[in-house]
């Protein structure tokens, strides 16, 4: 079990050492959440577990913060008032008896000596079923919170008991991710589609650039603004790789090539609403996600969204708030990976998402109407201020 001492935040224990509690030091000490998860370091998981754990301490949840990962918000990316918080919230302490322990990681990393009052195990999975072991770590917990429908089905049908499971969404502040927000200046006009990923094969770059180069000439006034984080593949230079598919796979010259501005590195929390109203429209022909973070916030920004339609963002995306890409089917899995090795994701349409792009691209009217729809939707459903009553409600449940 976990020890005061370490609950009250003096350090971790090592790589397979149980944590262990002692009866005559938990005096006077609350019952809370031991919330163990990576709060730094701008990956999709850091970024929906800082804003749970400021919500939840908002609500008055006593909460215990262990960074999983990254210790510390080096890249400044958060908010300092959120840094702050969070720096405030790894000192507290809490009676870990009475406590609830709460794991947000890949499965395969859920730490199984951990004992407390109950084990909550968050995670979330982009394919169509889940890696050797995930199931068993999963069986281990007390509950699995999942972020989307589509995990509640694929966790099932890959073995964890449906009692364990729960879906629990990711929100959005829509206060901050709105329409009207201050753009960043730019380089250049025209129509600019926005895609924010992270660098690897799932995220579906190659099908974003096929349909792109092929729909799109030079003269055009339009412009692909790709937003990349390099968490998944930090040493893949992709400057290189998109010289060599414009120039090899589309067979263009690059002077006749419509324009790609590629923008690299971490952007504070803060000035990404800035970043998603300097554009026109928001695109990302994913394989497969989990949730989909980047489209919520599109969505909330008041933008027009072009989506996969396949895997966790669709409880929240439809045809009439976005533009859903049709699949071709399902495919094997990319092999960057091990843990993808037979698995199937979704394989979006080329052309059908040349049409869509050029339909929001000419006509802006229905983009705009849409988009409308969507930005309703997020504040009346997915703002933080809404979900945060959902995972306040659980945890007290499990509390009491």
């Amino acid at each position: 079990m976990l020890s005061p001492e370490v609950a009250a935040g003096s350090s971790q224990p090592s790589e397979g050492q149980a944590w262990s509690f002692s009866e005559d030091s938990k005096a006077g000490l609350p019952a809370g959440v031991l919330f163990h998860a990576a709060v730094y370091g701008g990956t999709g998981y850091s970024t929906e577990s800082w804003a749970e754990a400021m919500g939840l301490a908002q609500c008055q949840v006593p909460l215990k913060v262990i960074p999983l990962g990254p210790q510390e918000d080096t890249h400044r990316i958060l908010p300092a008032v959120v840094r702050d918080r969070l720096e405030d919230l790894q000192r507290q302490k809490l009676d870990v008896a009475r406590s609830i322990i709460y794991q947000c990681t890949t499965a395969d990393a859920f730490k199984l000596q951990f004992y407390a009052r109950s084990r909550i195990g968050r995670t979330t999975f982009e394919s169509d079923r889940l890696p050797e072991g995930w199931a068993e770590h999963c069986n281990a917990m007390d509950e699995v919170w999942v972020p989307s429908e589509f995990n509640a089905r694929t966790f099932a049908s890959a073995g964890v008991d449906e009692r364990r499971l729960r879906v629990m969404p990711i929100g959005v502040d829509s206060d901050l991710f709105r329409p009207g927000a201050e753009p960043l200046p730019w380089p250049m006009h025209g129509f600019k589609f926005l895609s924010n990923f992270d660098w690897v094969d799932r995220k579906g770059a190659r099908i974003l650039l096929k349909a792109y180069l092929a729909e799109f000439k030079a003269d055009e006034d339009v412009c692909l603004v790709l937003k990349l984080a390099q968490h998944g593949n930090p040493s893949a230079d992709a400057e290189a790789f998109l010289t060599h598919f414009v120039e090899r796979e589309a067979g263009l010259k690059l002077e006749d090539a419509p324009p790609i501005l590629l923008i690299k590195g971490f952007i504070p929390h803060l000035e990404m609403p800035r970043l998603y109203a300097s554009v026109d429209a928001f695109v990302l022909p994913s394989h497969g996600e989990g949730f989909g973070i980047p489209y919520l916030e599109a969505l909330s920004s008041g933008l027009p969204v072009i989506a996969t339609r396949w895997s966790g963002q669709l409880d929240f995306l439809h045809d009439g708030n976005s533009f859903l890409i049709d699949i071709e089917g399902l495919v094997p899995a990319s092999p960057e990976v091990e843990f993808y090795v037979g698995h199937r994701w979704a394989q979006p349409s080329v052309e059908h998402l040349r049409e869509l792009m050029r339909s929001v691209y000419r006509d802006r009217t229905e983009s705009r109407r849409r988009a409308a729809v969507g930005r309703r939707e997020v504040t009346e459903r997915w703002d933080w201020k809404v979900v945060i009553k959902q995972w306040e409600a659980e945890f007290q449940r499990l509390l009491n």
